[in-house]
């Protein structure tokens, strides 16, 4: 029986000691990192594409366990700001009576991080462009479910590049210029 308890013993240390963790327990060394990711300015006449792109930031953002997420700009250290500079949805594939069949969802943004205690620019990334293509549909219904798709994968994949890029550049050892 001892041997049993022995064994029951050096298995719960070797478990707890080979890097196994509860997913839904985060742990935290480095501390939490406050930002405050601002409401997209939107120049633009395509509704809640702004919304999109803040929701998916947050998303991305509460992904890691070294940022949270504030409301209140003021009890963040790092401000993420971004603005939609255009978009556009030009036909780039036709049928035999030229009506088009598909169309290129097409965003320009810029955004930036911002330190909030020197007022420092850490980052900003200018005239970013996404595309997606989608098909145009027979009917309006379809079309726009079509385009809103494309805008919400176009959103995603800015969002997981702000991530990447406020994750490089607030890393312990890096510098924001190394972060492209």
């Amino acid at each position: 029986m001892k041997l049993g308890n022995f064994l029951l013993l050096v298995f719960v240390f070797v478990l707890s000691g080979c890097g196994y963790h509860h997913p839904s327990v985060r742990t935290n060394d480095t501390g939490d990192l406050p930002i405050f990711a601002g409401t997209w300015e939107n120049r633009t006449n395509e509704l809640a594409l702004e919304g999109m792109l803040l929701q998916r930031t947050a998303d991305w953002l509460q992904q890691s366990p070294r940022f949270r997420l504030e409301a209140d700009p003021q009890r963040a250290d790092y401000l993420l700001f971004g603005t939609i500079e255009a978009v556009n949805f030009p036909a780039t594939a036709f049928d035999s009576s030229d009506r088009a069949t598909t169309q290129r969802a097409w965003v320009k943004v810029t955004y930036r991080l911002q330190d909030r205690a020197t007022d420092q620019l850490l980052w900003e990334i200018h005239d970013e462009v996404r595309e997606r293509n989608f098909q145009s549909g027979q009917d309006a219904l379809h079309q726009r479910s079509n385009k809103e798709e494309a805008l919400a994968i176009i959103a995603d994949e800015l969002a997981e590049r702000i991530y990447l890029k406020v994750l490089a550049s607030l890393a312990p050892s890096s510098t924001a210029d190394t972060a492209d």
